[in-house]
């Protein structure tokens, strides 16, 4: 559905849009990444601001993506990495859970750096 009350919210929803409907597998997990850090940032912004509706709503979005993360895991061919995967997010998106309920800032950026570290291996390892 298309925001036509505010001309900027439909370019970005398109965009991303346009990214999803365009990318590769490997790129949709780069996108999920990106987005859930974004997110997280953004509930880091909402407790900064007093925004607490913002921070909630960033949370949990961060909170499924980061659970649809874990579901994209192969663990026949992932193996032993996939299996540390899968505890790694267990563990994600329980303590961004925590960072929500306690308004805590740090929480989320826990969860954003481990994130951002996971992120920078997969972009690494990008198929030619």
């Amino acid at each position: 559905m298309m925001n036509t009350r505010n001309p900027a919210a439909t370019y970005r929803s398109t965009a991303v849009e346009t990214k999803v409907h365009e990318a590769d597998p490997h790129r949709l997990i780069e996108l999920m990444f990106e987005g859930a850090i974004q997110r997280l940032r953004a509930a880091e912004g909402g407790i900064a601001t007093g925004d607490l509706a913002r921070k909630a709503k960033a949370a949990a979005e961060a909170g499924a993506i980061i659970d649809s993360l874990s579901g994209c895991l192969d663990f026949q061919q992932g193996g032993e990495i996939a299996e540390r995967l899968a505890a790694l997010y267990d563990y994600a998106s329980r303590r961004v859970a925590a960072a929500n309920a306690a308004d805590d800032a740090a929480g989320f950026a826990e969860v954003a750096s481990l994130l951002d570290e996971i992120h920078s291996a997969w972009k690494a390892i990008r198929p030619a």
